[in-house]
């Protein structure tokens, strides 16, 4: 590491330094040397600790009997398998620290010990629970599917238990919530919370904001919903437009046709990509201090229909879930209303 004064910065005191396992350069600026010092210290004591936990598991390993393919390369077959572009971005992006630390060691040399290592690892830099935890679950997937193909005799990692910490899912904007939300909202995140609230899309550029007024027959009111690469079968799926925002979708449909805007959801004429700081400027002047997130309109969609019993299949296919499972697991909420009913059900149980 190096600390270094440039009198021409804003912030005068730069250190220098290198990630010890993927070896790449870092720098972070500061306004005092005794910052830039500090934090030099305690980046030093982080590596250092990092490096002793790694030495210390790999001392205490047994004997195993060698393996031609490295942790590296198993990770590499296995996200080649992966056909979501999504999932396997995100498959390498989490296993990153892993094969930065293991990655040159044999694969069949990984042990249980290896893996609470990389655990406290994670917990010395901060890392979430969930987020280390997933991690960890997918080198556990990508052994299975290498003990699967023969390419290793067996996943040393199959007895790894992870704890899998409860979804922080929000319940989803009430009627009144998703009102409110409108009235403050601007145009284009107006659209949005009628779409969402009315047709269930996913909420971003992998669905609604693709969606173009050429998928949109306002006379049959049917939507030709763009389909996420969540492994669908299907380009698109159809989706009918609820009566009551068919007017909605006219009045929007004229304006942008005279505007020659081909897309439904847009600013000034323009495809968007997210909606965050709109969305989070609606929220505060609709008086809405709770967490609550785009992506929530689509729970919202499901929950409603099933309240007032839809057919599960027929919401799930209107989703774009191949599996009807996933709504009840993911998507259905209760409202306090219901909870109430539930508890009341029943004789009474006249204690007085």
């Amino acid at each position: 590491m190096a600390i270094s004064f440039l009198a021409y910065k804003v912030k005068q005191w730069l250190v220098q330094y290198r990630e010890p396992w993927s070896g790449r350069p870092r720098r972070r600026s500061f306004a005092t040397e005794a910052d830039a010092a500090a934090f030099e210290a305690a980046t030093r004591d982080l590596y250092e600790r990092e490096r002793t936990i790694v030495r210390a598991v790999k001392r205490r390993r047994t004997a195993q009997a060698a393996s031609s393919l490295t942790v590296s390369e198993i990770c590499d077959r296995y996200i080649d398998t992966l056909a979501n572009p999504g999932t396997r971005s995100a498959s390498t992006y989490h296993l990153a620290l892993f094969r930065a630390i293991y990655g040159h060691r044999k694969a069949r040399g990984i042990t249980l010990d290896d893996a609470a290592a990389f655990l406290s690892l994670q917990r010395g830099r901060g890392v979430g629970q969930s987020t280390a935890c997933r991690r960890l679950g997918i080198v556990r997937t990508a052994y299975n599917w290498a003990a699967r193909w023969g390419l290793l005799s067996s996943n040393h990692l199959a007895a790894l238990r992870l704890s899998t910490p409860q979804p922080q899912t929000p319940a989803p904007p009430s009627l009144h919530e998703a009102r409110l939300l409108y009235a403050a909202a601007a145009p284009h995140v107006q659209r949005v919370i009628v779409i969402g609230m009315a047709a269930g899309p996913r909420i971003g550029p992998s669905e609604l904001f693709r969606l173009r007024w050429s998928d949109v027959d306002t006379r049959a009111g049917m939507i030709r919903m763009p389909q996420a690469s969540k492994g669908a079968r299907d380009a698109s799926r159809d989706v009918p437009v609820r009566k009551d925002v068919l007017g909605c979708l006219r009045e929007w449909e004229a304006e942008d046709a005279a505007a020659g805007c081909p897309y439904v959801i847009h600013y000034k004429g323009k495809a968007v990509r997210r909606i965050g700081r709109a969305w989070h400027n609606a929220r505060i002047r609709a008086g809405i201090s709770r967490r609550l997130r785009p992506y929530d309109l689509r729970h919202a969609f499901a929950t409603r229909l099933l309240d007032h019993d839809a057919d599960i299949k027929a919401v799930s296919e209107c989703m774009g879930h191949a599996d009807e499972k996933m709504i009840l697991r993911y998507y259905r909420h209760t409202s306090a209303k219901q909870r109430r009913k539930a508890v009341n059900v029943g004789p009474s149980l006249s204690f007085a």
